[in-house]
């Protein structure tokens, strides 16, 4: 049995308040209606592909970052002779290099104080949260045409097959067979298309043979169609009928690249009003009550969004493309 609640007096007086404020006003539907969810972006956000395929680090501000691109020595061997010589190869060390660090700007965003003041939510806290959304697109993007490059770089490129309309279970151990060399763990990043194609092996294979990519890949990333604004040009994170397969284990149990993000210097950005630093490693900037817009000054608060990343593939031995275009 449950117990009953002790109502306190005050309770009860402010409920009686309460009710007769509602029962005299104007506008009594509004007094009992209530709102029972917030505005947001429905688009399904970005998954966490990059922290799969990259090593994933962070670099102190001004710091300079270097890296080395692995060599492919030839193996050889020799039988010594009678006559005991040595042959002798003379060998130079790896240049490193220098990574580089691209700044990422957000749109400006800005509502006018009017309307932040009367409207039914604070659209800037919804673009607070599509700044984010969109500097994680715009990473992912990224870090997948550096996959792409090194894959057409070292010609591990699989079209499809004459008379073929999809994906099917030989691609993905064509696939497998140009990475196998240099990796032994691998992850699988489809587009739309190719998701529903993978979806379907088992659908369009033999009825008796069971077919199960984990027998090939280690792990499986489905990207949607999901877009994203890139100085002014609309760029698909992904193409829907394309697929990539990396090996993530190298002889040295290696990650084929790697993505830093730079540290902010939080000294640089003191002068901003309302600046926030998310992560330290990117700022969402909030500005004052007096905006500049097109030469005009405003009575607005505007938002925008900053980082420095740096993304490079190091091994592309370990990188291959499948292309479902016919």
């Amino acid at each position: 049995m449950s117990q009953k609640k002790q109502i306190s007096r005050e309770d009860v007086e402010a409920a009686k308040k309460q009710m007769k404020q509602i029962a005299v006003s104007a506008n009594r539907e509004e007094q009992l209606a209530r709102i029972i969810n917030e505005t947001y972006d429905p688009e399904i956000p970005v998954n966490d592909v990059i922290s799969a395929v990259m090593n994933v680090t962070t670099a102190d501000p001004f710091e300079t970052v270097y890296y080395f691109v692995p060599t492919l020595p030839i193996k050889k061997a020799y039988i010594l002779t009678g006559n005991c010589n040595v042959t002798e190869i003379a060998v130079t060390p790896s240049a490193k290099n220098t990574l580089v660090f691209t700044a990422v700007v957000s749109p400006d965003y800005f509502i006018c104080l009017d309307e932040l003041l009367n409207g039914d939510h604070d659209v800037l806290s919804l673009y607070a949260e599509d700044i984010q959304e969109s500097l994680n697109r715009e990473e992912m993007y990224s870090v997948l045409q550096l996959l792409d490059a090194a894959a057409v770089a070292q010609g591990n490129v699989l079209n499809l097959a004459s008379g073929k309309s999809k994906l099917e279970f030989p691609d993905l151990i064509a696939l497998r067979r140009m990475v196998r060399k240099y990796g032994t763990k691998l992850v699988l990043i489809t587009g739309a298309n190719v998701t529903d194609d993978v979806d379907l092996l088992q659908y369009d294979a033999n009825k008796f043979t069971p077919v199960n990519i984990k027998d090939v890949v280690s792990a499986h990333y489905a990207v949607e169609s999901l877009e994203v604004d890139i100085n002014g040009v609309t760029q698909t994170v992904i193409d829907e009928d394309v697929a990539y397969l990396i090996a993530i284990s190298d002889s040295k149990r290696n990650k084929p690249g790697y993505f830093v993000r730079r540290r902010i210097d939080a000294s640089i950005l003191t002068g901003i009003t309302d600046t926030t630093m998310v992560a330290k490693e990117r700022a969402v900037i909030v500005t004052g009550a007096i905006k500049p817009v097109a030469g005009v000054e405003k009575f607005a608060k505007g938002i925008a969004g900053f980082e420095q990343i740096g993304a490079v593939v190091t091994n592309s031995y370990t990188c291959a493309k499948f292309i479902r275009q016919p």
